[in-house]
């Protein structure tokens, strides 16, 4: 389903950073399932035609405001939904920087990201069941240094139980 969503996108037109964007997430979520070569046609738009955009995108982008959305959820008065929304808007996005080779960019924000998952653990037990699977996942492995939230997520299962 991705493959084909960014199929759509390629062929849509990639205009400005707004597409950039929601490119480089459906990319990145294939690429971290394993679509390897049905990237292609994304990859050569990357790093060819498309790479002032991608370059574009990387400088607009604002993780502070991911961050402190996790933050927020962590309090312990976000529904499970705002929790779920919070860490995966953050994941799109270091999915995203890693299919553009930004992800050196991410680290710090990532190790936040861990860090507030880990202090309080409790509103992301929620979803710890999809955590796990994801944390399993080669690419992921491949990235711990930016995945290790999903092994905190994961951890946190454990505290619910």
């Amino acid at each position: 389903m991705l493959v084909e969503q960014l199929d759509e996108l390629l062929t849509e037109g990639v205009v400005d950073t707004e597409d950039t964007l929601e490119l480089a997430i459906v990319a990145g979520l294939a690429h971290r399932l394993g679509a390897g070569p049905a990237l292609a046609d994304a990859e050569a738009w990357r790093d060819g035609p498309g790479a002032d955009l991608v370059k574009e995108l990387w400088d607009e982008v604002d993780v502070d405001a991911l961050i402190e959305a996790i933050d927020e959820v962590s309090g312990g008065s976000a529904t499970d939904e705002e929790v779920e929304e919070a860490l995966f808007d953050f994941d799109d996005l270091v999915a995203a920087a890693i299919w553009c080779k930004r992800e050196a960019g991410l680290r710090v924000a990532a190790r936040k990201v861990e860090g507030l998952v880990r202090q309080v653990p409790d509103p992301f037990a929620v979803i710890a069941d999809l955590a796990g699977p994801i944390a399993r996942l080669p690419a992921v492995a491949e990235h711990l240094e930016l995945y290790g939230y999903w092994l905190a997520v994961s951890d946190a299962g454990i505290h619910r139980d």
